[in-house]
């Protein structure tokens, strides 16, 4: 009996397949990288032929590189497969290229290949680490982009971005070794989404001044020398992620009115560094409704509240009532609470809490003021005990509460 129910299950499940129809199996084959997709030919006679029918390529030289292939060898076997495929998929709309082994000419040559018409998404990784490669400027005149994403050991010359144009392009991602973003930037007028990641800058500005991006991620990740200006007027801007090094001497940002989610990581470990403009970046995103703001340096801690601030130094990871005096002078007290305090913020979280002064004072101001706070989380430094864990909950627990509803925990 069990058998026969088996054996009737099995039989309903493959007539369920074969019901899809054509057009939705290759869509589901589309999110496949195209060696998978290849190898379903073997199923059966109806899915012999219907990976031929995908307009998708994802290519990854990751299977072919196997112990008993020597480099030559692995790189024969990649470039065979893409010839082989390229010769399948006339008129490819989606193209994923991730390799290792490649030459640059050779690398070129496949982008290049796909880029046309008909192209609407390239995503390219070029993870050979002993050179940066470049990418045919072709790329970035092509009208049907809708998607870019360019990552890893690529360097992308000016001379490459003289005319740019790509009018269909709404999500960018650069994480390359370099890249003048600005030269790109301007030539998408109907970008929403933007990553960058800059590994190195040798221009004084950084602009990004597009009305039409809603979702915007950056991050600096190099460490030469300052920059003159970083200028991000992006009114309809609705999902920031920012991290950032003290490296710049301006800081130009408009209002976001529509932000729903701001994430903001600063780092500054020199006393020299220009952190002048982070109160007016935290002014700016004091609308948003979810509020995550990270900032580590080794010489100053840095609180910043629309439209007040408090800058005060760090006490050296000292716990409350055991470090140094706090210097009253170097601490400067709001005159008034802002609105988004008391009317607003229902959850405070706080992450790699160490117990200084400063920071004792800052969530003991976040618990009075916060008449309609519900929830605060104290995540405390890694290292500290249950001890020490729960003198830091009892010295915050006597603080008065401007909220009655108020639960806090310590963990």
């Amino acid at each position: 009996m069990e058998e026969d129910n088996l054996e009737k299950a099995t039989t309903i499940n493959m007539d369920m397949i074969s019901t899809i129809p054509d057009s939705l199996l290759c869509y589901i084959l589309s999110f496949l990288p195209t060696r998978d997709s290849v190898a379903t030919s073997i199923l059966s006679r109806r899915w012999r032929h219907l990976w031929k029918e995908l307009q998708v390529l994802d290519l990854d030289d990751g299977p072919f590189c196997t112990p008993e292939r020597s480099a030559e060898e692995m790189d024969e076997c990649f470039i065979a497969f893409i010839n082989a495929a390229l010769s399948r998929f006339p008129h490819i709309k989606k193209f994923r290229l991730s390799c290792e082994v490649l030459c640059e000419d050779d690398f070129r040559s496949y982008i290049n290949d796909v880029t046309g018409p008909y192209l609407q998404e390239l995503f390219v990784s070029q993870m050979y680490s002993l050179e940066n490669y470049g990418v045919p400027c072709g790329i970035f005149t092509c009208p049907s982009l809708v998607s870019l994403c360019l990552k890893g050991y690529i360097f992308i010359e000016d001379e490459d971005l003289q005319s740019v144009h790509l009018p269909s392009l709404k999500n960018l991602e650069l994480d390359v070794k370099y890249v003048n973003a600005d030269k790109i930037l301007g030539c998408c007028p109907v970008l929403e989404t933007l990553k960058l990641t800059l590994d190195r800058v040798e221009f004084p500005t950084i602009r990004m001044p597009i009305s039409t991006l809603k979702r915007l991620t950056f991050q600096d990740d190099y460490h030469g020398e300052v920059v003159e200006h970083l200028e991000i007027e992006t009114p309809s801007l609705e999902y920031l992620h920012v991290s950032l090094w003290g490296r710049y001497l301006r800081f130009s940002v408009t209002d976001f009115s529509n932000m729903v989610e701001a994430h903001l990581d600063i780092w500054s470990h020199q006393e020299d560094e220009h952190i002048g403009w982070i109160p007016e970046l935290l002014k700016a995103v004091c609308k948003t409704k979810l509020l995550r703001y990270d900032f580590q340096p080794y010489s100053l801690f840095v609180i910043c509240l629309y439209p007040l601030s408090i800058v005060v130094p760090s006490c050296q990871n000292e716990l409350h009532g055991h470090g140094p005096p706090l210097n009253q002078k170097s601490m400067l007290q709001p005159t008034s609470v802002p609105n988004c305090v008391t009317s607003h913020l229902n959850t405070f979280e706080f992450g790699g809490y160490e117990d200084s002064l400063e920071e004792h004072a800052f969530v003991a101001y976040i618990l009075q003021n916060g008449l309609v706070l519900v929830r605060m989380m104290i995540h405390t430094y890694t290292s500290y005990g249950e001890k020490i864990k729960d003198h830091i909950f009892k010295e915050l627990s006597i603080v008065p509460r401007g909220s009655n509803k108020c639960q806090l925990t310590v963990d």
